[in-house]
């Protein structure tokens, strides 16, 4: 399936033919929001995981954005599922497992485990692991500028990671929380990567609902395997109910619109706009749960944009 131009004539220029495709403009503007909203998830999501278990909320929000998303690809009419076939499905088992099993249920544990504006700062590491990973999936090439990015980045996480000690480092001084976020961006890097190819024989429409509602599927039978693992929800807490909702409506909207947008202007340049993800999330955490920044957190998001900004200098040969 994935890569056969024959289907793209017919699946995704049919969906076309009724969603017009983004201008660069939009496509840009778009993926501004995208990443403000995503700036807000670390602190909202730390609220919400007091009274949800990380799994239990994962799961439930997957039900939420499954049942949103099927309902708005329902009305979207035939053309947009025009294409399905074996291969497609395994697609979408991959992407969901990625994108929602793997990478959301990680940011939420990650949640528990390190503070909300750590897991906004190591985010901003995701434009350079996309264009590692559109390299080797994609063929999109790392020049010298690009790799010396990739290390100052790689060296910004570290001063975040490890709070600036890194020659006099104890593991007892590592959060687990970071890595566990760390392991997330990975997934969303290959969900993002790996779906670049998907989204060339169907719509992003469709792509984002199946990969919802095939990881939903994984996340609903996790969740009820190990509830007997966790505390139990505080089912009557509106606090954590707020938070699922936002998360489930607006995350399933930016999926689509994110998967659109890199349909647009590729995934490396696409990548960038998240530097905007970790700015609007040091703010969130600091003013919704009153986190204090020290000098390292500040540091250490310097080196990372900065080593973004010397990765995607160089506009993607792919788009």
């Amino acid at each position: 399936m994935i890569g056969h131009r024959a289907y793209a004539a017919a699946g995704s220029a049919g969906y076309h033919r009724h969603v017009p495709a983004l201008s660069q403009t939009r496509a840009y503007g778009a993926l501004l929001l995208i990443a403000t909203l995503w700036g807000t998830f670390p602190a909202t999501g730390k609220l919400a995981i007091a009274d949800f278990p990380p799994v239990f909320l994962t799961a439930l929000r997957g039900v939420i954005a499954s049942s949103f998303l099927v309902a708005l690809l329902a009305r979207s009419g035939a053309e947009t599922v025009r294409g399905l076939g074996p291969d497609s499905i395994r697609a979408f088992v991959v992407l969901g497992v990625c994108g929602l099993v793997l990478s959301t249920q990680l940011s939420y544990i990650g949640y528990a485990y390190t503070t909300a504006a750590n897991a906004a700062i190591l985010q901003a590491a995701t434009p350079v692991l996309v264009a590692l990973g559109a390299r080797a999936y994609l063929g999109e090439r790392l020049r010298r500028r690009q790799q010396a990015g990739v290390a100052i980045s790689a060296l910004g996480v570290l001063v975040v990671v490890t709070d600036g000690r890194l020659w006099m480092l104890r593991l007892d001084d590592l959060r687990v929380g970071d890595f566990v976020t760390l392991v997330g961006l990975v997934a969303w890097t290959t969900y993002t990567v790996y779906g670049k190819r998907v989204i060339l024989t169907h719509s992003p429409a469709l792509t984002t609902t199946a990969a919802y509602v095939a990881g939903t599927c994984v996340l609903v039978a996790e969740a009820a395997l190990t509830a007997p693992l966790f505390p139990r929800p505080a089912l009557t807490s509106v606090r954590a109910w707020a938070v699922v909702v936002y998360h489930a409506l607006f995350g399933a909207i930016a999926h689509i619109w994110w998967y659109r947008a890199v349909e647009r202007v590729g995934a490396s340049r696409a990548a960038v706009f998240l530097n905007v993800t970790p700015i609007v999330g040091i703010a969130m955490a600091s003013t919704l749960l009153a986190e204090p920044i020290g000098l390292w957190e500040v540091l250490g998001t310097l080196f990372v944009l900065g080593g973004v900004a010397l990765t995607t200098a160089t506009p993607s040969r792919v788009s």
